[in-house]
């Protein structure tokens, strides 16, 4: 797959065609660049849904560029990409962060992802080690209140009608936030999308549960994890237990007071966080001797 990106200044750019991987950038003309962070979304969200983390954090000197994931956001105008595909997925990931490395060849660059982005972060991380100085990555857990009897739902539904979708918004946006506005915001945004087939949601669990195999072959890539406090999707034991596994001497998991399932996505970010981020991120600018 191929990238464009336009970086004239911290307004977002776009490409959605056929044969471009949906790219979107965020770079303040007026800020010298410190490094970039690639963002990747959660399960039925899009690239966009880093707008006001882009906006932000291009403040702060960063070029961030987010991507979408294969059957969601752009992808779904897209002839025959409307489906889950982790495997392709994971493939633009990685060409994404050799697009930034080639467009910024002087940075360091940090890979952040939120839930699903953040399995995908990891398992990219774990891969492809020489492409990323820093891995972000929030909620990554498999272990969801409420996950058994979603599955004995899902696992009905693969038995009568596999290939059929299922409106998952009761799990996905319900457990992620108790704010009605968000809710509504969701239901009401076109890339958004929150019916998946028992398949889709199957490979989905499958892939969610190999981030412990994943973490295991991260052995110097300085990682921070993230959690709200406050999420009633994702169990703290899931990520403690990646976090865990991570070979990295250099890994820490961070709990955010009154935080929800979203930490970077949607503005769901507060002062304190982008201060945590940003102290981070220093930190590993200082190591590298930038």
């Amino acid at each position: 797959m191929k990238f464009e990106t336009e970086e004239a200044d911290s307004r977002p750019s776009q490409q959605s065609v056929l044969d471009v991987t949906p790219v979107m950038s965020w770079i303040d003309p007026e800020q010298k660049l410190k490094g970039v962070i690639l963002c990747v979304h959660g399960l039925g969200l899009h690239k966009g849904t880093y707008a006001q983390f882009g906006e932000r954090m291009a403040k702060e000197g960063y070029a961030v560029y987010a991507v979408d994931v294969r059957g969601f956001g752009a992808f779904l105008e897209m002839p025959g990409q409307r489906k889950c595909d982790f495997p392709k997925c994971l493939d633009d990931v990685r060409a994404a962060l050799e697009l930034v490395r080639k467009t910024h060849p002087q940075l360091p660059v940090f890979l952040l992802g939120e839930s699903m982005g953040g399995a995908i972060a990891i398992r990219v991380t774990s891969m492809h080690p020489e492409l990323v100085e820093g891995l972000i990555s929030s909620v990554p857990g498999a272990a969801r209140y409420g996950q058994t009897k979603n599955a004995i739902k899902v696992g009905l539904k693969l038995l009568s009608a596999p290939n059929a979708e299922m409106d998952v918004t009761d799990v996905v946006v319900n457990q992620s936030t108790k704010k009605e506005e968000l809710k509504k915001a969701w239901s009401k945004d076109p890339l958004a999308r929150f019916n998946l087939s028992p398949i889709e949601l199957l490979q989905f669990q499958q892939f969610m549960e190999e981030n412990s195999k994943s973490a295991k072959r991260i052995k110097k890539t300085p990682v921070l994890m993230v959690q709200g406090a406050s999420d009633a999707l994702v169990r703290q034991d899931s990520n403690i237990s990646i976090v865990n596994r991570i070979q990295s001497e250099d890994s820490q998991l961070i709990l955010v007071e009154g935080g929800e399932h979203l930490i970077f996505e949607e503005g769901q970010f507060d002062e304190n966080v982008i201060k945590i981020l940003s102290e981070w991120l220093e930190q590993h600018l200082k190591s590298l001797g930038r």
